[in-house]
């Protein structure tokens, strides 16, 4: 008897390895979400914005044909606007000038009423320019700690892009001379999601990838190693704290090879004004794993380097 459930637990074990390496990576969802964010125009009530990260063209599972897919799904969704927020990962990108013409010529496909906006990640700065020269190509804006104004509906939206926290260590007075005390309606695009606690108050929502929602996720135990100093905290989702709206997508790519209950995805955002009986100022804590081993590496990668 012991011998079979051993047996049974080896099967069940090597089946759980298989869909993680080979299927689900593979897979790609549309997730479409509501929310209700402060400090909005409810003239903009309805804007409907695609979330697209961490694609790393041509690595693993993200083929040209891929690519191909990952466009005509985020315009499939019709979006009022389509954010890319970084790490299209200059890896193989660098190698071939074929590669660079062909993801431009995708990206240049990607159709939104008010534009396509992008940001970098921390896989897109070296070797400088080819990411930058990619997104000119496209004809997509590119924001390094800038801002883009953007009217819909007759009413004005700002979008801030920032300059990626690891590649670049942007400090929380940068974010906080950034951004000021506008009373326009502001959305923050941010690579990594570790910058929200020195985000401003009178933003409506910043909007992140970096963590891939920790590629691998085990019920009760969480995620492993995720790329945040914060561990489970923005790992992956919808989350608030005292009021601030952050949402953060797994992503579309995968570095290890593996995912697991944690599939690619594209994320539609349906935005409205919160109203009292929509408000909420915080939301649960993601539970799992306290000790992340990803920070550790970063670090002591970081530290041979120089």
């Amino acid at each position: 008897m012991k011998k079979i459930i051993k047996i049974f637990l080896i099967i069940i074990l090597f089946s759980i390895i298989f869909y993680s390496r080979t299927i689900e990576p593979d897979r790609l969802v549309i997730k479409q979400q509501t929310i209700y964010v402060p400090n909005w125009n409810k003239k903009l009530d309805g804007l409907k914005i695609a979330l697209i990260s961490d694609i790393h063209a041509y690595y693993g599972k993200i083929s040209q044909e891929k690519l191909d897919v990952i466009i005509n799904k985020t315009n499939e969704q019709s979006p009022d606007l389509i954010f890319i927020l970084g790490d299209l990962d200059t890896l193989y990108l660098k190698k071939s000038l074929q590669y660079q013409e062909k993801a431009g010529n995708s990206l240049q496909k990607l159709k939104a009423q008010d534009g396509v906006i992008a940001i970098l990640g921390n896989h897109d700065y070296e070797p400088e320019g080819i990411i930058k020269n990619i997104y000119k190509n496209a004809g997509i804006p590119l924001l390094e700690n800038n801002h883009k104004y953007i009217n819909h509906n007759g009413q004005q939206l700002r979008i801030t892009g920032l300059k990626d926290l690891w590649h670049c260590k942007t400090s929380a007075d940068t974010i906080k001379n950034l951004l000021g005390n506008s009373n326009i309606p502001t959305i923050v695009l941010s690579h990594n999601p570790d910058v929200f606690p020195n985000i401003p108050q009178n933003v409506s929502l910043t909007v992140s990838g970096h963590t891939h929602g920790g590629e691998v996720y085990l019920p009760v135990i969480g995620a492993p190693m995720v790329p945040s100093d914060y561990h489970q905290r923005f790992r992956k989702g919808y989350i608030i704290e005292n009021n601030k709206h952050l949402f953060v997508t797994s992503g579309i790519g995968t570095l290890s090879g593996f995912r697991f209950l944690n599939p690619p995805e594209i994320v539609i955002l349906e935005i409205y004004s919160q109203t009292p009986q929509t408000k909420t100022t915080d939301t649960k804590p993601l539970k799992g794993f306290h000790k992340n081993y990803i920070p550790l590496y970063v670090k002591i990668k970081k530290q041979l380097k120089h």
